[in-house]
């Protein structure tokens, strides 16, 4: 369903809510990478108490295949987090304490699995060309449409709205 016109009076409004402004959904992000700084970080402690290796400076490192598993690891849980919460519920933490949710842009709902890797993977693959993953997360300023769609938004059909 396309977004109410409102007559010129605020920003367009989507069938299941309001778009989100930006600076929630920046917070949202930053509770979400604050949230998974500290998962990483347990789980690097975790792994260097049972598999690390003590320098000669006394310093503890992974190495080897432990240093291989952690990189393997902490895709994984950022993939499964980021995707999956999407998926299922359409916010993550970050975006659920905020108030903002991901959500089809055709009917409001849920965006399940496919949207919500495409999502994922649209900064991702830009993170890979020097600022690219920074461009894919301010592309929403630069959308003409009132949607705030990022171009993460545009491949996989979604929107942002506010939920209070």
């Amino acid at each position: 369903m396309p977004p109410a016109a409102d007559a010129g009076y605020g920003p367009p409004v989507h069938a299941a809510g309001q778009y989100a402004d930006m600076g929630k959904r920046f917070l949202a992000r930053l509770i979400d990478l604050i949230i998974l700084f500290v998962v990483f970080l347990v789980l690097f402690f975790v792994m260097t108490a049972v598999a690390g290796t003590d320098t000669a400076d006394g310093r503890f490192v992974l190495t080897g295949g432990a240093f291989w598993l952690y990189q393997v690891l902490t895709w994984l849980i950022w993939l499964g987090y980021e995707v999956g919460m999407i998926a299922a519920r359409g916010a993550t933490i970050g975006k659920q304490l905020i108030g903002v949710k991901v959500v089809r842009a055709a009917d409001g709902q849920v965006p399940g699995g496919s949207p919500a890797f495409l999502r994922w993977l649209i900064p991702f693959i830009g993170s890979f060309f020097c600022i690219g993953g920074l461009l894919v997360y301010v592309s929403p300023f630069f959308d003409n449409t009132g949607r705030r769609q990022g171009w993460h938004d545009k491949v996989a059909k979604t929107v942002v709205i506010a939920t209070k």
